[in-house]
Formats: C-alpha cells, sequence, structure tokens
C-alpha cells in the first residue's frame, strides 16, 4: 500500500484565521497525538513512539503496523517535522488491502484515542470561533463516526497555527504544525 502524507500547504492559509491575541497557543502547542505534542522535547519522541509501539523509519517517521484477519494490516504512521520555519506532528492510520476486501462499515466510530485527539482539535478550531470562522472552516457536525472541518485539507487557523482533522472509523488524518516567527 502507498502511503500519501501530505505536507502542511499555504494554500489555505488564510482560512478563518484568527488573531494572535485570542488564539490558546499553548493549549494547541500541548495537544497530545499518541503521547507527543509540538512542546516535547526533540529527544523525547522517539522514546515516547518506541514506548507506543512504533519504530523509526528513517529520521522524521514512525511507524506501526497491526495485523487484521485476511492477511489486512491497520497501518499507523506519524511523522515530526522541526524545520526553522515551522514544527509539526501528523498522524495517519489507513488498512492495508489483503486476500479478504470486506466493504468498510459505513458508521463505524472513530477509535476512542483518535476521537479524544481530533475533538481536541475540532474544539479549538471550530467551538471556540465566532460562527462566520466556523462556517469559513467547514467545520462539520460531530458524530460518533466522523470528524472533521476544512473539507480535511489542512488549514492556518492562527498566525502561529494550523491544522487538519479528518477522522473516520475507517481511516484518521490529523496533523497540527507550529509556524515559528
Amino acid at each position: 500500500m502507498t502511503l500519501l502524507l501530505l505536507k502542511p500547504s499555504t494554500v489555505l492559509a488564510t482560512t478563518g484565521a484568527e488573531s494572535s491575541d485570542s488564539f490558546p497557543l499553548q493549549r494547541f502547542l500541548d495537544l497530545e497525538i499518541e503521547g507527543i505534542s509540538l512542546s516535547t522535547l526533540p529527544e523525547d519522541i522517539p522514546v515516547i513512539l518506541e514506548a507506543a509501539g512504533y519504530f523509526q523509519r528513517e529520521n522524521s517517521t514512525f511507524i506501526k503496523q497491526v495485523p487484521l484477519a485476511g492477511g489486512r494490516k491497520l497501518l499507523y504512521l506519524i511523522e515530526v517535522e522541526d524545520t526553522p520555519r515551522h514544527r509539526s506532528i501528523t498522524y495517519l492510520r489507513a488498512e492495508s488491502s489483503g486476500r479478504n476486501k470486506n466493504l468498510v462499515e459505513k458508521n463505524r466510530p472513530v477509535p476512542d484515542n483518535e476521537a479524544v485527539w481530533a475533538k481536541t482539535i475540532y474544539e479549538l478550531v471550530c467551538l471556540q470561533v465566532r460562527d462566520e470562522i466556523k462556517k469559513a472552516r467547514a467545520c462539520k457536525p460531530l458524530t460518533d463516526w466522523e470528524i472533521r472541518f476544512g473539507e480535511g485539507s489542512f488549514l492556518r487557523i492562527s498566525a502561529n497555527a494550523g491544522a487538519q482533522v479528518d477522522a473516520s472509523g475507517a481511516s484518521t488524518t490529523l496533523g497540527i504544525t507550529y509556524f515559528k516567527q
């Protein structure tokens, strides 16, 4: 299975961005995905992710695979990037192909751990903002089987922050980025 991981883009950089004064930046920096946050020390990240069952592939990519029936696998990928311009964490969960290709149950809930992470990001992006910003960010109503905003694309939500949430029972993509100034 080929995984496509999209890097944060500035194309949607101004979609519903808030002023730096109103955005809770420290709360954003402390959001955890799989035990790490944007404020986690770089040297601690591999230790935390390896303890969670991930193996490091390349410098910034961590992968975990869980076998499923029919030769399928659940693939988890975390990419951590720290450059002079930004620091980001991207999380992806997807099912690989196998011998037994069952249809995905339509209303299968988002796994509990991912729902916690996605709802926390969603709250900052969609619930603590004015209605016109919520509309500009295309915030979909929360359900047990889907948590999504921005049509699943990366959005710049403040001068220093960007986020992506596209979570469902079938697959999840989460991303948080801190833009350094």
